[in-house]
């Protein structure tokens, strides 16, 4: 008599092997293309609460009027801008600029006086013997 095997058949590990390969492919498509299609797909399922509408309005009204930009999904590009960004558009976000002073260059270390000092006798002479 034969005994029947226990535990998960050979084509439910295929389809689920299949759904991991699908999501690490969405991955990897989304680092070429330099998207995140997992926050675009909870996006378009999870639409914009009446809430997160008001934080938005709040948002705007806390910055001061031409300085304020935008960022925003345009072609599959996220994109800094002031014009392009239209409040209309779904991925529009304020963004606040702080101004900086960018990187330092590291500062020069002073030479040491020792090593700036009188040449030692047997240096003069390797050099006489050299010339």
């Amino acid at each position: 008599m034969l005994k029947r095997q226990r535990g998960i058949s050979l084509i439910a590990v295929a389809m689920i092997m299949a759904g991991l390969a699908a999501v690490v492919m969405a991955a990897l498509f989304s680092m070429k293309k330099e998207r995140n299609l997992f926050a675009e797909g909870a996006d378009k399922l999870m639409k914009k609460t009446g809430a997160e509408a008001v934080v938005q309005q709040g948002a705007k009204a806390v910055q001061p009027a031409g300085a304020a930009l935008r960022r925003c999904v345009i072609d599959g590009k996220t994109v800094f801008s002031d014009t392009e960004c239209k409040a209309s558009n779904p991925t529009s976000k304020a963004v606040v600029v702080h101004e900086t002073r960018g990187i330092e260059a590291p500062k020069v270390p002073k030479p040491d006086p020792a090593a700036s000092g009188p040449e030692s006798i047997r240096e003069k002479m390797i050099e006489k013997a050299t010339q």
